[in-house]
């Protein structure tokens, strides 16, 4: 089973984000790029956890290995 967030979700996490200031309107592309670059984000991380969990030793992820994680992803994605 793959899981992948939809257009509508990024659009409502956008709209969200911007705590009622005006509108933004979004190009169809640059939300259809942004919303790839979601998911590839959300499946690499998914896929570091478990590598992680599976180097310790572990058979469960916990949040533990995910925080390990999302330092070196964001480390990874900081331009």
């Amino acid at each position: 089973m793959t899981m992948h967030i939809k257009q509508s979700t990024v659009r409502s996490m956008l709209t969200v984000a911007r705590r009622g200031k005006k509108r933004l309107n979004l190009d169809s592309d640059a939300l259809a790029v942004l919303t790839a670059l979601i998911n590839l984000l959300a499946q690499e991380t998914i896929a570091r956890t478990a590598q992680t969990a599976a180097n310790t030793g572990d058979r469960q992820v916990t949040k533990e290995h995910l925080k390990r994680v999302i330092a070196q992803i964001m480390l990874d994605f900081a331009v």
